[in-house]
Order: C-alpha cells, then structure tokens, then sequence
C-alpha cells in the first residue's frame, strides 16, 4: 500500500480559492472511479498550503492510472484552475504504508 502526497502552495491571496479547487478536484476523481485523495490543509508553516493524501494498492497501479487521469477532462479541467493559483508547480510524495 502506498500514499502519494501531493503539496500545494499558493499564491498569497489564493489560499482559500485552491482550497475549494483541490477539494473540487478530489471530488471529480472519486466520482472519475479512483481513489479520493483526502484534503488537509496546513496550519503551521507556508499560508495556505494544501495536502492531499491518496492511497493506492501499489506504485504499479498508481502509474498506471495517470493516462486514465488526464484523459478525464472533468478532472483536467479543475487542475487548468489550480495551476494558475500555485507558487510553483505541485510537490509530490510517494510513502510506502509501514503499519
């Protein structure tokens, strides 16, 4: 089991618009059939910073649904949103599960 991370920073004064958009976006992916990245949003640290954790069985299948992902323009179309919000491109992580 693995958990990617994704870290986005906006810019000052779109915090709570890119809020609402990951939150959006999550939606779009569970409604899409995959997993719904859960949305945290940080209260120490970079003003505005927004978490995303989804869980995947593996890397393997994490790879192999970002074709599927961006061939989904109603996931597409919300990121055309966020990007323009961001301080610099998205960060992300992969964790292995170690429970």
């Amino acid at each position: 089991m693995i958990i990617v991370r994704r870290t986005y920073v906006p810019k000052p004064g779109n915090g709570g618009k890119l809020l609402r958009l990951v939150r959006e976006a999550a939606d779009e992916m569970a409604k899409a059939g995959f997993p719904r990245p859960r949305v945290l949003k940080a209260w120490h640290g970079g003003h505005g910073t927004v978490f995303t954790d989804q869980e995947w069985e593996s890397v393997v299948q994490y790879e192999e649904s970002r074709d599927a992902v961006r061939g989904t323009s109603a996931i597409t179309s919300v990121f055309e949103g966020i990007y323009p919000l961001l301080a610099a491109t998205h960060d992300t992580q992969i964790l292995e599960v170690a429970e």
